[in-house]
């Protein structure tokens, strides 16, 4: 009797715990990856950070969309793409220095693919703020590894001062 009052008592532990220990171990290993898809982020806007256009170039696959703001391009190659990066980092805020991600989300879209929609800050050396982005930067799984095939940039909503709510 004994034994079946504890078999009683002790069966629905070990018949419950293994979907919470599969959806614990899935959610784990999502937070791995989304850790994972920061740490490439920031590592491209170190290579924008130091004009190394060829590691730029790396995190891309081909063709490529880029929207920046009401200026959409395709991208057809590396030449053409280090080509446009050389005018845009030409052409980023007078002092820019370096830049940081303020927030970000990763929706997947898939399993071989995502979106890493980022909003960052550029800084210049006085460590001062000198602009405010927010990209979605769309990836899909290539030969194993996660390369962009499209870049957006979008406008930051102004906030709404909170005097003129009064």
């Amino acid at each position: 009797m004994k034994k079946i009052i504890l078999l009683a008592l002790l069966l629905p532990l070990f018949a419950f715990s293994q979907p919470i220990a599969q959806k614990k171990g899935k959610v784990m290993k999502k937070a791995f990856f989304e850790k994972q898809i920061i740490e490439n982020w920031e590592e491209y806007s170190k290579a924008f950070e130091y004009a190394d256009y060829q590691k730029i170039a790396s995190y891309f696959t081909y063709p490529l969309t880029f929207s920046l703001l009401e200026n959409p391009q395709i991208i057809a190659n590396k030449k053409d793409l280090i080509a446009f990066y050389k005018q845009m980092r030409s052409s980023v805020q007078d002092g820019y220095k370096y830049s940081l991600l303020d927030k970000s989300r990763v929706v997947w879209l898939s399993k071989d693919a995502y979106i890493f929609d980022a909003t960052y800050s550029r800084y210049n050396g006085d460590y001062k703020r000198i602009f405010q982005g927010r990209g979605i930067y769309m990836y899909k799984k290539v030969d194993n590894s996660w390369k962009m095939f499209s870049v957006s940039s979008l406008p930051i909503p102004k906030k709404k001062d909170k005097k003129l709510k009064k």
